[in-house]
């Protein structure tokens, strides 16, 4: 019984070969002060900024969202998805992120979903889907063009973002780029390792959520970002995502960024040059 652990929901699990490639805090040791600055510098980002906070986009207490409107009229929306497995995190951990995408005439809004295991994986996406209706229909007030987005997750918020581009929008989604950074596209590793104790997936939910490249009927610039310094895991399930698109017919690139881990990729967000910045902040939109 040496390779057994009691988990907290009461069932015994073997540990999975799984379980070093998701536990990123052991992984990366700097990660607590990663998480610090980024929370640090938000704080100082809601002061300095224009914002509205805590917008409900639905009934329950996770749904809710923050936006940082654009000083002028019409300017393009970057609607940006945080990570942390389904089961943790916060948007005011990202409100760095608008200082410069702001001042480079961006409207930002930051979502918020329930956390598991209050909620299945399920619920989590039917309410990230809530969120982006409801910005679609009153981004207008807050100075951005839903005709103009720049959808953005990070980890698994990657994971839902590309269930946003699965779905089929009245009149098209606006989604003009995608940018994917440090995702899971693949449920299944995820079932077999210690996150499983709060995300309680089965067989049959992964294969459910589990995205389809094919099902993507608009065909946004889409960049799939990962950092050379992540796990194997994340490393191979974005090369692996990044040619299901292509195969698919998607307008799909792919970085690997040497010295990047899963935590210092999303501190690129904070910088004002960068490849990953670079591309989110261009407003070289396709036509």
């Amino acid at each position: 019984m040496g390779n057994i652990e009691q988990t907290q929901s009461g069932y015994q699990q073997k540990p999975s070969e799984f379980d070093d490639q998701f536990n990123l805090r052991k992984r990366h040791r700097l990660a607590r002060f990663h998480l610090l600055k980024n929370t640090v510098q938000s704080k100082i980002a809601r002061r300095l900024l224009r914002c509205k906070l805590d917008i409900s986009y639905g009934n329950s207490e996770g749904q809710k969202l923050d936006i940082f409107p654009a000083i002028c009229e019409g300017a393009p929306v970057l609607f940006f998805i945080h990570g942390g497995y389904f089961r943790a995190l916060d948007k005011s951990q990202y409100s760095y992120i608008a200082r410069h995408m702001v001042k480079s005439g961006y409207t930002v809004v930051l979502v918020n979903y329930d956390l598991a295991p209050r909620v299945p994986v399920s619920e989590i996406v039917q309410q990230v889907l809530a969120s982006f209706t409801w910005v679609r229909e009153h981004i207008f007030d807050w100075n951005g063009d839903p005709s103009q987005v720049v959808l953005c997750g990070h980890s698994v918020g990657s994971f839902l973002a590309v269930k946003i581009l699965e779905q089929k929008w009245p009149n098209g989604s606006g989604i003009r780029k995608a940018a994917l950074l440090s995702g899971l596209y693949d449920l299944g590793p995820m079932k077999q390792s210690f996150l499983n104790r709060d995300l309680k997936l089965t067989d049959a939910i992964v294969r459910q959520l589990n995205p389809r490249t094919t099902t993507i009927l608009e065909h946004p610039d889409i960049l799939v970002a990962v950092g050379k310094k992540e796990t194997e895991e994340f490393i191979f399930q974005s090369r692996n995502f990044h040619q299901e698109l292509l195969d698919a017919g998607a307008n799909s690139e792919r970085m690997i960024l040497p010295g990047i881990n899963h935590y210092t990729m999303s501190r690129l967000l904070a910088q004002k040059e960068n490849p990953v910045m670079d591309w989110i902040a261009s407003r070289d939109f396709r036509p």
